[in-house]
C-alpha cells in the first residue's frame, strides 16, 4: 500500500500533534537508541516493546504513535522517508539502532533486517534460545538501503525487527492488542519481557 505522506514532515505539517498522533522520546545518553518509527496504532505493540527494551537497557529511544481511533494506517511514512527531526538526531548520536516493526503474518516470527550483522545474529540467536522463530527478512522489509533511518547511525548499520501480528499478540495475556489491552501493563505476558531482555543481553555483547 502507498503511503498517504511522502514524509514525515510533509505528515506533520497537514495533520494534528496530540490529536492523530503523538511522540514520546528520552535521551538516555547511551550509545544506543530503540525506535518504533510506526508506533500507537499503527503498528500495534511496536511502541510498548521498544520502551520496555530502553528500560531494560537504559537506552535512548523514540517511539511516533498513531493515535486514532481509525485510519492509523495512513499515518505510516516508509523508513527510508523517514524524516523526523528528533529521531534522525538520536540515530545519527548513536552506534547501535534497533528499530521495532510490525507486519502481518499468521505464524508468530521475527523477520530480522539492517544492514549491522553482527548484531543482528546476536539478536537472531537470543531470540531463538527463547523459542522465538527467526528468519531473515523478505526482500521488501529487509531494510538494508542506506537510508533507511535504521542505518544512518555511526556506524552505518542498524538492525530492523519485524514482528508478524500473531507474534504481538501473544505478548498480550488475552491475545489482544488493541488500545486498552496493550496499554494496560498487567496485561503484558512474560514473552514481552523475555524478548525485551533478550535484545538488551544481544546489545550489551557488542558493546
Amino acid at each position: 500500500m502507498m503511503d498517504k505522506f511522502k514524509t514525515m514532515e510533509t505528515l506533520e505539517q497537514q495533520t494534528a500533534e496530540h490529536q492523530d498522533w503523538k511522540i514520546e522520546t528520552e535521551d538516555n545518553h547511551s550509545q544506543v537508541v530503540i525506535i518504533a518509527p510506526h508506533g500507537g496504532g499503527i503498528e500495534p505493540a511496536t511502541t510498548e516493546l521498544t520502551k520496555l527494551i530502553a528500560k531494560e537497557g537504559n537506552y535512548n529511544y523514540f517511539v511516533f504513535n498513531g493515535m486514532r481511533s481509525k485510519g492509523n494506517q495512513e499515518l505510516h511514512v516508509t523508513s527510508i522517508h523517514y524524516d523526523n527531526k528528533i529521531a534522525i538526531d538520536l540515530v545519527k548520536r548513536s552506534e547501535r539502532t534497533i528499530a521495532i516493526h510490525g507486519c502481518k503474518g499468521e505464524s508468530p516470527i521475527v523477520y530480522i533486517g539492517g544492514k549491522d550483522e553482527l548484531l543482528s545474529k546476536k539478536i537472531s540467536n537470543s531470540l531463538k534460545q527463547i523459542g522465538i522463530k527467526v528468519a531473515h527478512a523478505p526482500s521488501n522489509m529487509s531494510g538494508k538501503q542506506s537510508n533507511n533511518i535504521v542505518n544512518c547511525n555511526q556506524l552505518g548499520a542498524g538492525v530492523q525487527l519485524e514482528l508478524t501480528s500473531a507474534l504481538r499478540k501473544q505478548l498480550f495475556k488475552n491475545g489482544k492488542y488493541g488500545y486498552h489491552n496493550r496499554t494496560n501493563k498487567d496485561n503484558w505476558s512474560n514473552l514481552m519481557y523475555q524478548i525485551a531482555q533478550a535484545i538488551v543481553e544481544s546489545t550489551s555483547q557488542v558493546d
